[in-house]
């Protein structure tokens, strides 16, 4: 059965679902959901394989995740990590026709440590990310990107990379402004988008830097649609534990703000995830 829409980023496969993890797997398949498990350290991934294998509609990345390598920080949600090794990474990778993509990988300028080297820091994110790009062109799969307070520099680094070879991707949870999507975009990037389109806006923001305005000028086909769960809950659930079901909020925000109807934004945006993914 094809998909009504697919939740391109979530992480259903992590602890933070509990003893209910079949039960939020099954209300997302009711409402015709499917949804990539993202993987964010080795050991996370290898999980999201395992789920993927065992439930139809869902799918697999393998990566790890910036802020892991230049901060200590850690969400008991996601379960254990691990050291980088992107040759595990890409054993991984290799292991399961399930995985579609690599990452996440990227870069996160916002979590590195206060008492570590900044530089060496931003040198160490940087030359990860760099290795999962060069394993997603080698193994022909998109590359899934985390992006915090870098999006200049992560432009850069694939305009950098992209004579060496085709760079197909996605920058997830875009929430930037309008011209620093422009880059991306000419870039060949898709951009994906959260439950936080469907917040209240700030009322000091400037209307003219809302994601907002991304998406209603940016190519429908590069558009994607994901909920990061469990993290960012869309309105009207905001508050409660994101899911991939709720992406259907997302979307119907994405078709309001595009003048569309969810349908029309559901079609779409499901034939351009299959396409990138090659699902």
């Amino acid at each position: 059965m094809n998909p009504r829409l697919i939740d391109t980023h979530s992480h259903l496969h992590f602890p933070a679902y509990g003893p209910d993890q079949e039960a939020v797997y099954a209300r997302m398949r009711e409402a015709g959901i499917w949804t990539v498990c993202v993987g964010t350290s080795a050991k996370t991934s290898e999980a999201a394989i395992l789920f993927a294998e065992a439930h139809d509609g869902t799918f697999a990345s393998v990566g790890h995740h910036p802020e892991h390598l230049t901060s200590d920080y850690h969400d008991e949600s996601e379960g254990a990590t691990g050291e980088f090794d992107i040759v595990e990474l890409e054993r991984l990778a290799r292991s399961s026709d399930k995985v579609v993509g690599i990452g996440e990988t990227g870069l996160d300028f916002y979590r590195i440590d206060a008492g570590r080297d900044r530089a060496h820091a931003i040198a160490k994110q940087e030359a990860a990310f760099r290795q999962h790009i060069d394993l997603a062109r080698r193994l022909d799969k998109p590359v899934i990107i985390h992006c915090r307070e870098a999006l200049t520099r992560l432009a850069e680094i694939v305009r950098e990379e992209s004579p060496k070879g085709p760079i197909e991707g996605v920058v997830h949870c875009y929430t930037g402004t309008w011209e620093e999507a422009q880059p991306l975009l000419e870039l060949g990037l898709h951009l994906s988008f959260t439950g936080i389109i469907t917040f209240p806006p700030k009322k000091t923001e400037d209307p003219e830097r809302s994601v907002h305005r991304v998406i209603e000028r940016m190519p429908l086909e590069r558009l994607l649609v994901e909920t990061d769960a469990p993290w960012l809950t869309p309105v009207p659930h905001r508050g409660e534990r994101n899911e991939p079901a709720y992406v259907v909020e997302v979307a119907r925000k994405v078709a309001e703000l595009r003048g569309l109807t969810p349908d029309e934004v559901a079609v779409q945006t499901t034939n351009s995830a299959r396409e990138l993914f090659k699902i």
